[in-house]
C-alpha cells in the first residue's frame, strides 16, 4: 500500500459509511447515532479529500467566432418562426373554450420548426456528425442495449404493476382524453391543479396510440424514463467522460424511485429529462463555439469559409434546442421550470469566472433566449390573460405563501429557523434515511437503496470540494437548487412527485462516488484497471437486484401507491370491465369517495354512475325509471348498488326496497379485507345476473 494513513482513512469512511446506513435501514428509532456514524464517514473522507487532493486547474484560453454567415432565407426562418408562436397564441387566446384548436396548435409546431430550421447546419457539420458515430459504434451498441433494459423493467405488465391506478393518474388520464376531443381542445392553457394543458396532450397521443387502457396511459412515462437515461449518458458522457457517464446511467436505469415514477401515467417524469436534455444541448453548444477558435485557424491554412458557416451554425443550433427544452419544460409538470433556473444560473457564473465570456457567447445566448420564447409565447399570453393561474400551485404548496410556516410557529412555538432546519434535514436526508411520506410512492426504504446511498454522499461531498470545475458546479446547481425549491420551501417534504427532477442529479453523484472510490483503491493498494473495473461491475450489478428486487418483489404486491381509496377504485373498475357489466351505477362512496374520482372517470369513463349521499332513502323505482342526477354515459343494462364498508350499513335498507338481487363481496387480495360490495338488480327489482 502507498499510502497507510490514507488507506485508514478509506477504510474508516466505508466502514463508518456502512454503520451509519445501517442504522438509518435497520435501526431508525436510532437515528442520532446513524448520523453520528455519517457524521465521522464523512469527516474521514473529507480528510483523504484533501490529503490526495492535486491541483489540476488548467485554464485554456480560446478565441471564438460568432454566427455571422446567415442568410436572408435563415433570418426568414428565425423571424417566421416567433411570428407564427405569437400568432399561434394570439389565436388561442381569442378563442372560446369550446372552440378547434388544431389550427393554433400546427402554427405553434410549423413557428418552432421554422426557428430551429434556419440553424440547421450544412453538410461539413453533418459529415463530422456521422463519422464521429461511426467511430464509436461499439460504444453505441451498449448504450442500445443499455436503453434497451430500461425500458424493459419501466414497460413491463404496465397494465398491473403498479396494481392500481392513482386518482391524480386516472384525472390525468381522462383530461388528455377530453383535450384532444374532437374537437381538440387549448394545449395552451391550464388545467387540473393549474397544470398546463399541452402535458394532457402528449398523454392524449399516447392513449390513441397504445389504446384507452392503463398501460396506454402510463407508455409515454415509460418511454421518457427510458430516454432519461440516455440523455444522462450522453451528458454525463460529455462532462466526465465514459467512466462517469456509464455507472451514472446504470443507477437511473434501476432506480427503484425512478421506476416507479416511469410507469405512471402522470406528467412528472420529465421534469428530469427536460433538465438532462437542456443542460447537455447547452454544455455541448459551449464547448462547440469553444472548438471554433481551432477551427477558425484550420481554415485560414485552407478550409472553406463555407465550412466554417456550418459549425458556426450547429453551435447555434445547440444554444437553441436548449431555449427549446426550457421552453417545453413550462408545459409540463411544475418542476421542470426549474431548468431555466439552473441553466441561467450556470451561465451567469461561467460569465463571471470566464474571460470576455460576453463576446465569446453573447450572441448564441440570445439564440438561447428567443428559441425558449418562440416555444412558450403562447401559453405566456394566455397566463397574461390568467395572471393568477401562473403561480397558483406554488402559492398552494409554498411554506411562505400557503401560510404554513407561520402556523407552525403558532403551533409549534419553535422559531422560524428552527422549523426550516428540519425541512432541510428531511429533504437532504431522502435518499439515506427520511421515508417519503405521500401516497404517490411511500415505499418503506429510502429513495436510494442502501449501497446507492452510501455512494452518494461521498460523491457530493468530492463534487463539493471540487466545485469550481464547471461539470461539478453545473450538477451542484443542478442538485441544490432542486432541492431547495422543490422540497426544503415546500410543505411536507420528501414529497417524491415533487422532485423526479433531481434523481439523474443524484444517479450522477453515485456515479462519481463510486469512482473517486474506486480510484483510491486503486492508487492505494495499487491495483490494476482490469479487477478494479471488475469490482465496479460487481458493485453496480449488486444495486441493480437490490433496487429490482425491492419494487417488484416486496413494494409491487403490497399495493401501497394511490392509498386505499385507489386500491377500492381499481378493483371495482376491473371487476366491472371483467364481468362486462353494462348496468347504472349508484354508488355509496360519499365522503370516502366519489364517482368522479379519477380512476373511475378513466376506467370507468363509457359507464353512467350516480353519487348516492349518505343518509338518503334507497332510490325507489320511479326515481330510477324518471331518472336521477345525471352521471356518466347512457342508462342501459340492469341496476349495481356499490357500497364502500363505510356506508355498508345503509345496505339493508336498499335490499328491502330491491330485494332479490345478486351479492358480491370483493376483497383485496393484500391482506383480505372488503374493498366493496356490489348488489345488482334489474330494472323491475328481480335478479338477473348470475354469479
Amino acid at each position: 500500500m502507498k499510502d497507510r494513513i490514507s488507506g485508514l482513512l478509506l477504510l474508516i469512511g466505508l466502514t463508518f459509511a456502512f454503520l451509519g446506513q445501517f442504522y438509518f435501514f435497520r435501526r431508525r428509532e436510532y437515528v442520532w447515532d446513524g448520523l453520528l456514524l455519517w457524521g465521522i464517514a464523512i469527516y474521514a473522507f473529507v480528510l483523504l479529500l484533501f490529503r490526495l487532493r492535486r491541483e489540476e486547474r488548467g485554464h485554456h484560453r480560446r478565441r471564438f467566432s460568432f454566427w455571422e454567415h446567415g442568410t436572408p432565407l435563415r433570418w426568414l426562418g428565425l423571424c417566421g418562426g416567433i411570428w407564427l408562436s405569437l400568432w399561434a397564441g394570439w389565436l388561442a387566446r381569442r378563442s372560446p373554450p369550446g372552440a378547434d384548436f388544431s389550427l393554433p396548435l400546427w402554427m405553434w409546431l410549423v413557428g418552432v420548426w421554422s426557428f430551429l430550421a434556419a440553424l440547421v447546419p450544412g453538410k461539413p457539420a453533418w459529415l463530422e456528425l456521422f463519422r464521429s458515430l461511426r467511430a464509436h459504434r461499439g460504444e453505441i451498441a451498449l448504450l442500445i442495449a443499455l436503453v434497451a433494459f430500461a425500458l424493459a423493467i419501466r414497460a413491463f405488465d404496465l397494465e398491473h404493476i403498479p396494481a392500481n391506478l392513482g386518482g391524480d393518474e386516472g384525472t390525468q388520464g381522462a383530461a388528455a382524453m377530453a383535450l384532444l376531443g374532437p374537437p381538440l381542445g387549448n394545449p395552451f392553457a391550464t388545467g387540473w391543479f393549474g397544470v398546463p394543458t399541452m402535458s394532457f396532450f402528449a398523454y392524449g397521443l399516447s392513449i390513441r396510440l397504445f389504446g384507452a387502457t392503463i398501460a396506454g396511459l402510463r407508455a409515454l412515462s415509460a418511454l421518457i424514463g427510458a430516454a432519461t437515461v440516455l440523455v444522462v449518458f450522453l451528458l454525463a458522457r460529455e462532462l466526465w467522460g465514459p467512466r462517469v457517464a456509464w455507472p451514472g446511467a446504470l443507477l437511473l436505469a434501476v432506480s427503484h424511485y425512478h421506476i416507479h415514477f416511469s410507469r405512471l401515467g402522470s406528467n412528472q417524469i420529465a421534469d428530469g429529462l427536460f433538465m438532462a436534455l437542456a443542460l447537455f444541448f447547452l454544455v455541448r453548444g459551449l464547448r462547440s463555439r469553444g472548438r471554433e477558435n481551432g477551427r477558425s485557424r484550420a481554415a485560414a491554412s485552407g478550409h472553406s469559409g463555407a465550412a466554417m458557416s456550418g459549425r458556426s451554425v450547429a453551435a447555434s443550433l445547440q444554444f437553441a434546442l436548449a431555449g427549446v427544452v426550457i421552453g417545453l419544460g413550462w408545459y409540463g409538470y411544475f418542476g421542470a421550470r426549474m431548468v431555466g433556473l439552473v441553466a441561467a444560473c450556470y451561465l451567469i457564473w461561467r460569465a463571471w469566472v470566464t474571460p470576455r465570456f460576453k463576446e465569446r457567447y453573447g450572441r448564441e445566448v440570445l439564440i438561447m433566449v428567443l428559441a425558449a420564447s418562440v416555444v412558450v409565447a403562447p401559453l405566456m399570453l394566455y397566463y397574461a390573460a390568467h395572471p393568477a393561474e401562473l403561480a397558483s400551485r406554488s402559492h398552494q404548496v409554498s411554506i411562505f405563501a400557503s401560510g404554513w410556516l407561520e402556523q407552525e410557529q403558532q403551533i409549534t412555538g419553535r422559531s422560524a429557523f428552527s422549523l426550516l432546519l428540519q425541512q432541510f434535514w428531511k429533504s437532504i436526508s431522502a435518499f439515506n434515511y427520511t421515508l417519503d411520506p405521500t401516497f404517490w410512492y411511500r415505499p418503506e426504504i429510502p429513495l436510494l437503496d442502501f449501497i446507492s446511498g452510501i455512494l452518494f454522499i461521498p460523491g457530493l461531498v468530492w463534487a463539493m470540494a471540487h466545485w469550481r470545475r464547471p461539470a461539478n458546479g453545473l450538477l451542484l446547481l443542478w442538485f441544490w437548487l432542486a432541492l431547495i425549491l422543490g422540497w426544503v420551501v415546500t410543505e411536507n417534504p420528501p414529497s417524491s412527485q415533487r422532485m423526479t427532477i433531481i434523481m439523474p442529479a443524484v444517479a450522477l453523484l453515485g456515479s462519481l462516488g463510486l469512482n473517486w472510490l474506486a480510484e483510491l483503491i486503486r492508487r492505494l493498494f495499487a491495483m490494476g484497471e482490469r479487477p478494479l473495473y471488475a469490482g465496479m461491475a460487481v458493485v453496480l450489478a449488486f444495486i441493480a437486484v437490490l433496487n429490482l428486487r425491492y419494487y417488484f418483489a416486496v413494494y409491487t404486491p403490497k399495493r401501497v401507491y394511490g392509498n386505499p381509496t385507489a386500491e377500492l377504485a381499481t378493483e371495482l373498475a376491473r371487476y366491472l370491465t371483467r364481468e362486462g357489466k353494462t348496468c347504472t351505477v349508484y354508488f355509496y362512496g360519499q365522503p370516502f369517495i366519489y364517482w368522479d374520482f379519477g380512476t373511475l372517470a378513466y376506467m370507468l369513463r363509457d359507464v353512467r354512475g350516480i353519487d348516492v349521499p349518505p343518509g338518503s332513502l334507497p332510490p325507489g323505482r320511479g326515481e330510477v325509471e324518471g331518472g336521477l342526477p345525471p352521471g356518466r354515459g347512457e342508462p342501459e343494462g340492469g341496476l349495481c348498488f356499490v357500497f364502500v364498508q363505510e356506508r355498508l350499513s345503509e345496505f339493508d335498507n336498499l335490499r328491502r326496497e330491491y330485494p332479490g338481487g345478486k351479492e358480491t363481496t370483493v376483497y383485496s387480495e393484500v391482506d383480505g379485507r372488503p374493498l366493496f360490495l356490489l348488489y345488482e338488480v334489474d330494472g323491475s327489482g328481480d335478479s338477473h345476473l348470475q354469479r
